[in-house]
């Protein structure tokens, strides 16, 4: 054979080729489809692998080179056409079913050979030449049946033609039937000579064969992109499912939108809104959004920023929800789309709004407490540089023991909200009213004069004069008031406390139910100070202070967990005084350096002999962070002692990141990369405590006693420990509650989930820790 003749062979086997290729994708399209859109992809693969496969016949005709001329009758040449058309469509529907058995497979396979078979001879009866064919009967059985059984093997991975390998496979399997039908058939046909000239037909020729075969290359081309165009539509479609998909398993609701129009919405959503995906489709974001959160929503439309926000939104139902905000770019079937996440905060902002309620407000009477008071007069003594000065009129009430002793606490309880509310109605806006605990009262009056402050102080005593009536009983109470001025008599708030403290002294001296101004001589106290400042000098030099050991117990195992170092204080003359006395002295004055120093290092003395389980717990100042070698001096005592940094534990109050936060956190992440492990102490009594926790990843917090002392009796103080303990748990922070004295705090702690106690109850501190051993004999019986 020539060149040019092989060079038709292998373009009669590309098209071929290219052809059952492209068939076996379109069974493939119509084999997912449904009822509807089958047909289409179905006449779609006939009309393809039918027109390649007579169009691979005829370009193979061109091969062959009789020597005589030659030309073909279009009715046979058309009807050839048709055998190969008509004979795919019911050959490829017996195994379009989603599993054809072992039948429908041959039986299409015989029907495909048969068919390609038929197209053959008609195209070989369509040919007109000067003589006639001459067929070899065994050939042409083999070439059937060669065919027949390569159509049949062609469906061997029908029902993964959704692999492009088993595709692949099955094109091969096609055009090798179709191969063989023709080459083994031409193998056993003879062109015998005759003597009649060839009439009825078209003479072949180059162009024309050509011709066709471009016809049929577009036909295979145009479904080809027609097909892979699905595909790729098909492909679109299913990430986009998928995508709504994981998007309903998130917590969070989820929108897609383009241009600021939502297309999507997921079950999340729907609910959190009242709403419905369709409902909710076609709709504009910003509608969704409250008018003053819109200028935060709008970078989210467009992706400009990767922060998370915090906006409004409106329900059906005309609530407002609080969420989080955060938002991406994103395509969305095939198209730039924007995916914007919310997330319902609304119970966590009234959580953090009853906690810093709870840790500003007095519970009972709904005042300000000792905190905010303190907060608040810091600033207004810094504000009397400039303005007028300042007043504090400290308030003790008169007799109210006695109520409470001979009435019981209820009833005191009621006379203290009573107070309040008188007290609330005498003042101005800008005046603040305080309740620092028990019957003490305060309240402060900014840029106002001594006679303004001197007229409330009578107002309140004659106010509070008057009876109170409680459950029908007429009680007489009164009140005593001390008034100190800024900065007058006291440019500092403890200065300022203590010059109205001292005036209260000498007003409920002088026979109570009257007011006093602070007077210069009224500073014995100060001088008493002084006196213990340069005692407690000597005794930290002298390193006669003791450290006492208070155990913290796990809950639920009963053990002993750890212990905090305490520092107690017997003075020679004045016999033991009491830590709130002498530690502000020590912080005002410096010397809680060495002191902190000094329990520190006969705490770690103390406890490198203890089990590695058992934490040591060391209090530190917030006076200790102005040391910026803080860090490096307690990571040298530990190592010099030979205790492992894990077993010590530093118990920090919230006031430390409030003057210089950044240094101190820098020294507190100093510590904890060195594996000391930090607890926040007194949470909840601060204003600070929601931010400290995001700011810093402390291992534990510590409840303070003013919130468990009130444990199953008051339910604000018992709503206060299980929001902090859920707080906690959220953050996977451990919780130590302390103050623990009666059996009733310590089984509401077990019973909201407290892991760690530590109080009186448990075990006072003690010079030397109490045995290893289980806390049984310490802790009470949970049914005692």
């Amino acid at each position: 054979m020539s060149i040019i003749a092989w060079a038709w062979i292998l373009l009669a086997i590309a098209i071929g080729f290219g052809s059952c290729l492209c068939a076996a994708f379109l069974v493939a399209r119509a084999r997912t489809k449904g009822a509807g859109k089958c047909s289409f992809w179905l006449g779609l693969a006939v009309l393809i692998f039918g027109s390649g496969v007579w169009t691979t016949h005829f370009v193979a005709m061109m091969a062959q080179e009789p020597d005589m001329e030659m030309g073909y009758a279009l009715l046979p040449t058309v009807l050839s056409a048709a055998c190969a058309i008509f004979g795919a469509a019911p050959a490829f529907a017996l195994v379009l079913a989603p599993n054809p058995v072992i039948f429908r497979r041959v039986a299409s396979g015989a029907i495909l050979g048969g068919s390609v078979a038929a197209m053959h001879f008609t195209g070989m009866a369509a040919m007109r030449f000067d003589g006639r064919l001459d067929y070899q009967p065994g050939c042409v059985i083999l070439a059937i049946t060669l065919g027949m059984i390569l159509s049949t093997l062609a469906w061997r991975r029908v029902d993964a033609l959704s692999c492009a390998g088993a595709v692949v496979e099955t094109g091969i399997f096609l055009v090798l039937g179709i191969a063989a039908i023709h080459f083994i058939a031409m193998a056993g046909t003879r062109y015998l000579p005759g003597t009649e000239p060839a009439v009825g037909g078209i003479l072949i020729g180059r162009n024309a064969t050509l011709t066709s075969a471009a016809a049929c290359a577009m036909v295979i081309g145009l479904a080809s992109v027609i097909a892979v165009f699905d595909q790729r539509w098909r492909w679109v479609r299913q990430e986009a499912a998928r995508l709504r998909e994981v998007a309903d398993c998130t917590i969070e609701g989820l929108l897609i939108h383009a241009d600021g129009v939502i297309l999507w919405a997921n079950n999340v959503l729907c609910h959190m809104l009242e709403s419905s995906a369709e409902g909710l489709a076609g709709r504009d974001v910003a509608e969704i959004v409250a008018p003053k959160c819109r200028n935060t929503l709008r970078p989210h439309l467009f992706a400009e920023v990767h922060s998370i926000d915090e906006i409004e939104i409106a329900v059906e139902s005309s609530r407002i929800l609080c969420v989080e905000i955060a938002s991406r770019a994103i395509r969305y079937e095939g198209k730039p789309a924007g995916v914007i996440a919310l997330r319902d905060i609304t119970e966590r902002r009234k959580a953090e709004a009853r906690i810093e309620h709870l840790a500003f407000n007095d519970a009972l009477t709904g005042l300000s407490n000792r905190v905010r008071f303190d907060e608040v007069l810091a600033k207004t003594i810094q504000s009397t540089v400039t303005a007028r000065p300042a007043y504090l009129l400290m308030i003790d009430l008169d007799r109210f023991k006695a109520v409470n002793d001979l009435h019981g606490h209820p009833i005191g309880d009621r006379v203290l909200q009573h107070v309040a509310s008188r007290l609330q109605r005498l003042v101005r806006q800008e005046d603040l009213v305080a309740r620092l605990g028990g019957d003490e009262f305060a309240i402060l009056l900014p840029n106002t004069t001594a006679e303004a402050a001197i007229g409330l102080a009578e107002r309140i005593i004659e106010t509070l004069s008057r009876p109170v009536e409680v459950n029908g009983l007429i009680l007489m109470i009164g009140a005593s008031v001390g008034l100190a001025s800024a900065p007058i008599n006291a440019s500092r708030s403890a200065s300022l406390m203590q010059a109205s403290d001292f005036a209260l002294g000498r007003a409920k001296r002088e026979g109570r139910n009257r007011y006093c101004f602070f007077e210069v001589g009224m500073d014995v106290r100060f001088r008493e100070r002084q006196a213990i400042e340069q005692d407690l000098r000597h005794a930290i030099e002298a390193r006669t202070l003791d450290v006492h050991y208070q155990p913290l117990v796990d809950c639920v195992t009963r053990r002993i967990v750890g212990y905090e170092a305490l520092v107690r204080w017997h003075h020679l003359e004045r016999g033991w005084i009491s830590p709130a006395e002498f530690i502000p002295i020590a912080e005002d004055s410096g010397l809680i350096m060495p002191l902190g120093q000094m329990v520190l290092e006969c705490s770690v003395a103390t406890a490198r002999d203890w089990p590695k389980d058992v934490v040591l717990a060391v209090n530190l100042s917030p006076r200790q962070f102005c040391n910026p070698n803080l860090p490096e001096d307690i990571i040298a005592t530990i190592t010099r002692l030979g205790l492992p940094a894990e077993q010590l534990e530093l118990e920090i109050t919230e006031s430390v990141l409030i003057d210089d936060s950044s240094r101190a956190l820098a020294m507190l992440r100093q510590l904890k990369a060195h594996g000391i492990r930090i607890a926040l102490d007194d949470f909840g009594t601060g204003y600070s405590s929601l931010g400290t926790l995001r700011q810093f990843p402390f291992d534990k917090m510590k409840i303070d006693r003013s919130f468990v002392q009130n444990l199953g009796i008051d339910a604000d103080a018992t709503s206060m420990v299980h929001a902090i303990l859920a707080m906690g748990n959220s953050l996977h922070l451990a919780v130590t509650a302390e103050g623990v004295e009666t059996q009733i705090q310590l089984d509401a702690l077990y019973a909201a989930g407290c892991s760690v106690v530590q109080g009186f109850l448990l075990g006072r501190p003690a010079p030397s820790p109490l045995p290893f051993v289980s806390a049984n004999e310490l802790l009470p019986s949970r049914h005692s």
